[in-house]
Formats: structure tokens, sequence, C-alpha cells
């Protein structure tokens, strides 16, 4: 039934029918006079607000709108009462227990006969499913347009209703120019078909989501790889397809690379068992030609490889002349040989003889380092990159490695660097096994320099000074340094002392007497130049600023190649003589008859009785005490003969 104010005569009942129609709504409504005062209402506001009829007729309309809302509720209602037109307001009815909720408001004028208005009628409904659904879709829009993943709709027909500016950037697409277009035109053939099956399989139930790898095609044409999941959505009776779209290049290129190292690691692992056999198989190598041998048949032998080759200088021609191969060559040699007089163009091994440098050839199909047909002529052929590099030990490049591949880029940094390792290790063997041969040589070539350059140490002593020095003993350092005992006269031992710790070329010098000189040399030496390039100096003299030094090298040693690195150290150099000459050798007995024949018998004797004794073992099997009690003599006695025999041992052994 109508509501109205009991004790107010002025809450006159509707009639029946007026009654029934208004509690018959399911909005509440409400009449208010011009005075502003509640007049009429229905079931419903007392139902929402939980207010009684007798305390909705003593209370205010504004009183059931929260505080802060009530000035616009007013304005609205004053406009109505006033000025006759019609108001919709949206806000909240505050319950009796305090509770907000949401409400539209909408107020008519209410005239008299004369169309004066009277008052308001008005209807007030229940709007919070609305305003729930309105922020619902507020979050999904903010969600759809905030999300750096792609958003799509697509209609029944598959064309876009709806995409975010994610997805429009990706597609390289404005927004508007999408809306419309069939989702063929953003896939390849056989990614929209793998789609189109998908679609077909969320359509019957089978599944909820599902999930795609492809590749979206750009409007420039370029390929994006991607991630699409999408599902089934019901929306006013008719079935869309809404998906998210994610970029995943940087997921592939990180997939790719981590594969790409994974390789790399394996082939990485291959190599060094490969390197770690040859190794040992190199420590059993006597003559530079085994050890030549066996780089490349081991290379070659494995299955990471296909041929490999060694080279020299060619003495004629200034090439590359090979020593020894191994494997399939399929040509593919030819490539990273030494260009002769009928090339325009330096080939690989040529380069990292003239340079030291390693080089590689990651693809040589599309390496513009090589003219067009020989890149036509090698293609042909299996193999598809290569490395060169040098042996060399110090000064000498004694050679170029050559390695072929049937794989494009089978060369990665880190495989470059343990082949760089590799030439180095062969170049110290090689070295190591001609100083042996030269150690033993019966024929070698000796070769005089005459160097005026100051940045020799004791050249600069001699031509600031007046000095005189000679070079008496040299022993090989760590890489790129050398031990030298040099007898340097007229100059002050501080002089020398100061000048040597003032030059960049000495390490470390210190005085063992008052002429005899210790230094570590590195840098710019005469004498290291010529011990890294395979020789042995004999002589080494300085006088006037001007040294001569002496070399001994193997026979068949490259004369020009040593000439030409010495001087291109050491410009003002000139090479003042080269001859070849047989070396006497001394045998063992004779050794043993010189030594014995130098030692006094108590010397002998003492160094007989301390060897047989165990004196020179580790830990000692005897003391000098024991051995001086043996032979009769005091420890200090046998202390002085040892000491006296053993310089005459090593200066036999050390002599010239």
């Amino acid at each position: 039934m109508t509501k109205r104010e009991p004790k107010r005569p002025r809450n006159q009942k509707f009639d029946a029918f007026e009654s029934d129609l208004c509690d018959a709504l399911s909005d509440v409504f409400y009449a208010i006079d011009s005075e502003f005062r509640l007049r009429r209402w229905n079931d419903r506001l007392s139902e929402r607000t939980g207010y009684s009829d007798d305390e909705l007729a003593e209370m205010s309309p504004l009183a059931l709108v929260p505080e802060d809302e009530r000035p616009v509720l007013e304005k609205a209602t004053r406009k109505v009462l006033e000025q006759g037109v019609t108001q919709t307001v949206e806000s909240h009815l505050l319950t009796e227990d305090g509770q907000r909720i949401p409400h539209e408001f909408n107020g008519s004028p209410i005239t008299d006969e004369s169309g004066t208005v009277v008052g308001l009628a008005g209807t007030a409904r229940n709007i919070a499913e609305r305003k729930r659904r309105e922020n619902e879709r507020k979050q999904y829009e903010t969600l759809f347009e905030t999300i750096n993943d792609g958003v799509f709709v697509l209609d029944a027909d598959l064309r876009y209703t709806a995409v975010n500016d994610a997805f429009a950037a990706m597609a390289g697409y404005d927004r508007d120019q999408l809306l419309g277009l069939h989702a063929s035109v953003l896939s390849t053939e056989e990614d929209f078909k793998r789609g189109e099956q998908l679609a077909v399989e969320i359509t019957s139930g089978k599944q909820d989501v599902a999930a795609l790898d492809s590749e979206l095609v750009r409007k420039d044409g370029a390929l994006l790889p991607v991630e699409t999941r999408f599902a089934l959505l019901q929306a006013d009776d008719a079935e869309t397809v809404v998906g998210v779209v994610r970029d995943v290049s940087k997921r592939k290129r990180r997939e790719r690379t981590l594969r790409k190292h994974r390789d790399e690691l394996e082939t990485l692992n291959h190599i060094n068992v490969v390197i770690r056999e040859l190794v040992w198989a190199l420590v059993s190598a006597a003559t530079r030609e085994e050890v030549e041998r066996t780089v490349c048949d081991y290379l070659a032998d494995s299955d990471l490889y296909r041929f490999a080759w060694i080279g020299e200088r060619d003495r004629d021609t200034g090439g590359v002349a090979v020593r020894t191969e191994a494997g399939i060559d399929d040509g593919a040699r030819e490539l990273f040989e030494a260009a002769n007089s009928k090339n325009d163009w330096e080939r690989p091994a040529s380069e990292v003889l003239h340079t030291g440098e390693l080089t590689v050839i990651n693809d040589i199909e599309s390496d513009e380092r090589f003219p067009a047909s020989v890149r036509r002529t090698i293609t042909d052929s299996a193999v598809r990159s290569g490395i060169a590099l040098p042996l060399s030990h110090g000064q000498t490049v004694y050679g170029v490695l050559a390695v072929y591949a049937t794989r494009t880029d089978a060369f990665s940094e880190r495989e470059a660097v343990g082949f760089e390792a590799l030439g180095e290790l062969v170049g110290f063997v090689i070295d190591a096994v001609e100083s042996k041969r030269l150690l033993f040589a019966d024929r070698v070539v000796e070769l005089e320099f005459r160097v005026t350059d100051e940045r020799s140490f004791f050249v600069s002593l001699s031509k600031e000074f007046g000095a005189t020095c000679a070079l008496e003993e040299i022993v090989p350092g760590e890489a790129g340094t050398l031990l030298e005992y040099g007898r340097i006269e007229g100059i002050p031992t501080d002089d020398v002392l100061e000048r040597g710790e003032e030059s960049n070329h000495i390490e470390r010098i210190r005085a063992i007497d008052e002429t005899l000189f210790e230094m570590t040399v590195v840098g710019a030496s005469p004498v290291l130049t010529l011990t890294e390039l395979g020789g042995s100096v004999t002589e080494a003299v300085v006088e006037d600023g001007a040294a001569r030094i002496v070399a001994e090298l193997p026979a068949d040693v490259d004369v020009r190649n040593v000439v030409e690195t010495f001087k291109g150290m050491f410009p003002s150099s000139e090479l003042m003589g080269k001859r070849e000459r047989e070396r006497p050798t001394e045998t063992v007995d004779e050794l043993v008859a010189d030594l014995e024949g130098d030692l006094t018998e108590r010397q002998l004797a003492a160094l007989r009785a301390a060897y047989m004794a165990g004196y020179f073992d580790w830990p000692r099997a005897s003391t000098a005490e024991d051995v001086a009690d043996a032979l009769g003599i005091s420890s200090p006695t046998l202390h002085q003969h040892l000491r006296k025999a053993e310089s005459k041992v090593f200066s036999s052994f050390f002599a010239e």
C-alpha cells in the first residue's frame, strides 16, 4: 500500500489503484512537496533503507542520501520545483545501518490545474549491478589498454573487432587499419591453418584455452615470433574469439644463443680432447717434420675438421710453400695459400705469415675478401669455413697452420682462442726441437751483425759514456725475457745501475762485482731478438757506440727471413757477414779427461767421495761431516775442495 505520514493529515491515501500500482514498482517511488517534504513513497523505500514508515514520515528526503552528495541532489530537486524540468542524478541511497547503495534518481514536476509546480514525483532505481558491470568493464578496458601484450577480439568471420595499442604496434598498423581486417592477413598460411584448427577445438569444447607459437606478419612484411593464447567469449548471444599475443623474439634469440653456446661448448669439449691427445703425441716428437705431421694428422682425423696443412715462407717467391698436409683437400687449400704475381689479392695464409695474426673465414661463400670466381669455385666443395694461424715462438714465425671445416661458423671466438693457444704450443715445441738440433748440429750458419740502435741498453751506454760492454752469458727466461750477464767497463757501477733502472728494456739489474752485471732484458734487445729467432748468440761486444753480435743458426735456416725480421726490429743494423762452418764436437771422454786434468788430486777425491756418499742427493744420504770424517779432513777443508772442484766443472761445461 502507499505509505503516508501517520500523524499528519496532509498525507492522504492514494486510491486503491494508485496504491497497488506504486507498490508493484520494482524501483523506489517517492513524492516531495514544494516545501521539500517527503509526502508519499512505496514499500520499496522502507525495504531498501530499513526505516519504518513512521521514521520516513519524520525525515527530510536529503537525509536518505550521503551528506557529501546532498548538495547535488538538493540542486537538482530545486531545479525541478522551481523550473519545472525533469532531472536525473546518480547518487547513493543511504540505509539505516549506513550502507551506500548506488541509485539513479529521476525527478519530474507535479503541477496543479493552473500549471503551477506543487511538488516532485520521482523514482530511484538500484544501479549497483550496472555499476559493478561498468567498473568491471572499466577494469577490463584499463587492462586491455595498459597490458604490455597485444590483445585482439575476432568476430565469427575472424575479422578484428577490437585491438589494443600494443597489438597494433606489434603488427605495424594503426588501430583503425586493423579493425575489420581478416586475421589471415597477419598470419603465414601454415600458422593460419593451425590457428583455425585450434579454434575448432575450442568451439567444440575440446579445450577452453589454446596456445599457438607462430609468426606475426607485420605490415612491412617482417615476421615477428609471437606466442598467442586465445579463448571463446560469449557476448550478446554471439561468439567471439579473444586473444593475447606476446612478443617472444627476445626469448627466441636467447634460446638460439643458448643452443649455440651449448653446441659450442660440446664442440669445445671435443676440441679439448683432440688437443689434449695432440699434446701427448707432441711430447714424443723428435723432429720438426714429426711435429707438423702429428698436428695435421690429429686434426684431420677428428670428425670436426676435413683438412689441415702447414706451410712456411717460400724463400724463392716469398709466398707459402706447403710442408705437410692431411685430410681431404677438395681444392680448398688454394684459398689459404699465398698470392702469386697473377693475383691481385692476398690470401689468408700469406697474410698470417706477414702479420703474425690469426685469421678466420666463417663463411667462404659470402666472404667478400675472396674474388667472386674463387667463392663460386670453393662452394662446389664440402668446405665452408676455415682458420689460419701462425706457428710462432718469440719473434720467430715457423709457419702457418690452416684448418678447414664442412660447417659455417665452425671457428667461434672461443674456438679461435683455443687454436691460438695451439699455435703457440706447436711453435714452442718446434722451437725446442730446432734448438736441440742446433745444439747437436755439426754444421751451422754464422751471422754477424753490426748494431748502432740506441734502444739497445749496451749501445746507449757505449755512446753516452764511451763504455765497453761484453756479453759473458745468457740464460733463457720467461717468454719475452732473457737473463744476461755482461761485463761493462769504463763507467762507474752506480751509473750503470741508475741507467738500468731508468731503461724501459731492463726489468731488473744488479751488480755481481765492479764490472759484472746481472740483468733481466725485455723488449728491444738485439740478443733477445736473435735468440727468439732461433739463434744461439756466441759473441756480443759493444765499443765506440756500435755492437758486434755473432749468432749461430741451423744450416737450413731461412736466412733472409731472419735478417728481415732482425732489421725490422733494428733498422740501423747491418749484416756484416754470413758464414757456413763446421762446428767441432767434443766427446764425453774428452770432456772428462779435460776435467780430470784441471782438478787437483784432493779436489777430485773430495768430489768423488761426496758423490758416492750421496752428499748431492736430496734428501742427502751423508752430511759434509760424514764425508770429511771418511776422508780424514775437517769440514771447512772439504767445503773448500768441493767449491773449487764445482767451479772448475761448471766452467768446463759452460765455457766456449
